[in-house]
């Protein structure tokens, strides 16, 4: 072989094995960026969450039914201990009359799991007092968060007393 072709050769391979491992960095470059992507919209979700739970208690506290139902998809699924699972906005309005009365409600988010973008697990702990600081409810509850165009609606509402 002539030294020319030996040089051109080893060029080759050297250009070569430059291409494969910026191909790998690049590959480990996109890897990293959809786990931050990933952990970003995670993050996002459980602030949008947060926000919406806090809207709803404020709604509850000022006693506005209308206001507290518009966090429901149409086709929500009400499940209280005790009591048949209701389905529809329609039906689980009728057991929501509690929020017309005068007490102070704490809605604390425990924990807030995004799964595949379509719903959102949301494990929370309900406070109920009248003004006096007597206990109406002390209970716990799990909500699934239904992704309706670029908002979030509630699709499961589970809740039962401590």
């Amino acid at each position: 072989m002539s030294p020319v072709t030996a040089c051109l050769l080893a060029l080759l391979t050297v250009g070569f094995l430059v291409v494969k491992h910026d191909a790998s960095v690049l590959q480990e470059v996109q890897a990293d960026a959809s786990a931050v992507e990933e952990a970003e919209r995670a993050t996002s979700v459980s602030d949008k969450i947060t926000q919406l739970t806090q809207d709803m208690e404020t709604c509850a506290n000022n006693e506005d039914l209308d206001c507290f139902m518009a966090f429901f998809d149409d086709n929500v699924r009400a499940m209280r201990g005790d009591h048949p699972v209701l389905i529809g906005k329609t039906e689980a309005r009728k057991h929501m009359t509690w929020i017309q009365h005068d007490f102070d409600a704490t809605f604390a988010a425990k924990e807030i799991i995004p799964t595949d973008g379509s719903y959102v697990v949301e494990r929370m702990e309900v406070i109920m007092n009248f003004p006096n600081g007597t206990s109406i409810f002390n209970g716990k509850g799990v909500l699934v968060w239904k992704k309706v165009n670029s908002d979030y609606k509630i699709y499961i509402d589970i809740f039962n007393d401590n």
